[in-house]
């Protein structure tokens, strides 16, 4: 039986913003500009003040949102053409800087940089009393906008408690986050396993089942989108054709984008509805798309081979789907890779003459066969299993020691 647990929530929704004229647009991207110059200022005067008081031993300047929110009530009296925007706005500005400097203090994040008017996209964000009416989007100081989705608002009794208003290529949208109650989430005893690779993803439940997820492949657009950026490295800066180029480019980046964000909602989705427990692989994404140019003194090998590699991998949204299925599943489990493609999930017998092909997999202890991903699924799972029980143990029993063609084989 399946017990549906009630939980409290956020979600977020992509809209689709509508101007509805120049001028509008024009004001969105004031108030854009607004909160890039906020945050330019207030970082280029910490700075000078950080550098000042460790030059003379005093005390460093405090970078809290609190202390930040009073300087810019100063600095919005003095310059008048802060008026026209909205003061909550703006000063949430400050909120990310303040942030992005405690990051930086505890050695998890970069110190954050200035924001450039032309190599940022326009974007802020609306942090209380969002308010949506009838299929329009109030903009504080600017008035009431039409938004726009497929398949209307999903959580049409979920409270809207923030708004992020951004622009993309020459569409403005904006992402509302949702205080709703949700019974997404299942209890069920289920546990599913799952292999990602560059163009599926594997799956093997507790229950016996298993299927293989296609990821999209991006030939078509990254084919369009690599000519488009052939073309534009031609044209003249500050051109018209260049401006039309880079459009179009952004077009078609958003259309990949999109494309993999759906691909990963609904693998993320359909696996969730089946299983309570995830069990996946504990992947060194970052690390796994690092470049291998490496440096003048010691340069990388095979840069092109890696770089090849790196697209794929980004392209098959490892991350994001990950990211989906933290939050859809009630538990996530993660697992060590090592040997995962080379042990048989039958015999538990491991050597690299198991994996035939990329695709086939043949135990040469026990002759099991089966598809090469859908066997490793199957040895997370196993393995997911056998650390909730076991203390982290495996849940596969290492095999005696076989004698093959005179050879002793050692499972793991």
């Amino acid at each position: 039986m399946t017990v549906e647990v009630q939980d409290r929530e956020y979600r977020g929704v992509e809209y689709r913003l509508l101007p509805g004229s120049r001028s509008n647009a024009r004001k969105l991207s004031g108030i854009a500009g607004a909160c890039r110059f906020v945050w330019n200022h207030f970082l280029a005067k910490n700075k000078e003040e950080y550098e000042l008081a460790k030059k003379n031993g005093a005390k460093k300047p405090s970078t809290s949102f609190f202390s930040l929110g009073k300087e810019f009530t100063q600095l919005r009296k003095e310059i008048d053409w802060m008026q026209e925007y909205s003061f909550k706005i703006v000063r949430h500005t400050l909120k990310y800087q303040a942030d992005a400097r405690q990051g930086f203090y505890k050695g998890v994040r970069k110190h954050p940089r200035f924001h450039s008017k032309y190599g940022k996209r326009p974007s802020f964000t609306i942090p209380e009393d969002v308010k949506i009416k009838d299929g329009q989007l109030l903009i504080p100081k600017v008035g009431w906008m039409w938004i726009r989705r497929k398949g209307g608002n999903p959580y049409p009794d979920g409270k809207p408690v923030k708004g992020t208003v951004k622009k993309e290529g020459r569409r403005w949208r904006v992402s509302v986050i949702y205080e709703i109650d949700t019974q997404a989430r299942t209890e069920n005893g289920v546990a599913v396993g799952v292999d990602l690779n560059t163009y599926n993803v594997a799956c093997t439940h507790s229950a016996g089942e298993q299927e293989m997820l296609d990821i999209p492949k991006p030939d078509k657009k990254e084919i369009r989108i690599r000519r488009y950026q052939r073309k534009l490295a031609r044209q003249q800066k500050g051109s018209n054709r260049r401006r039309v180029t880079k459009q179009k480019i952004a077009k078609w980046k958003r259309k990949q984008k999109n494309a993999r964000k759906n691909a990963a909602h609904h693998h993320s989705k359909t696996l969730a509805s089946k299983a309570e427990t995830l069990v996946r692989e504990d992947l060194n994404i970052k690390g796994m798309t690092k470049s291998a140019k490496g440096t003048v003194e010691n340069p990388g090998k095979n840069v092109m081979a890696k770089a090849g590699l790196n697209r794929v991998i980004q392209n098959a949204g490892w991350g994001r789907f990950n990211q989906y299925c933290d939050y859809k599943f009630r538990n996530v489990v993660e697992v060590d890779a090592r040997y995962t493609s080379q042990r048989c999930s039958v015999c538990g017998h491991k050597s690299k003459d198991n994996r035939k092909t990329q695709s086939k997999f043949k135990c040469v202890a026990c002759g099991h066969a089966d598809h090469a991903d859908l066997n490793a699924s199957a040895n997370i799972l196993a393995s997911g299993i056998g650390a909730c029980g076991r203390g982290g143990a495996f849940s596969l029993e290492t095999p005696m020691s076989r004698q093959i063609e005179g050879i002793f084989n050692y499972a793991l």
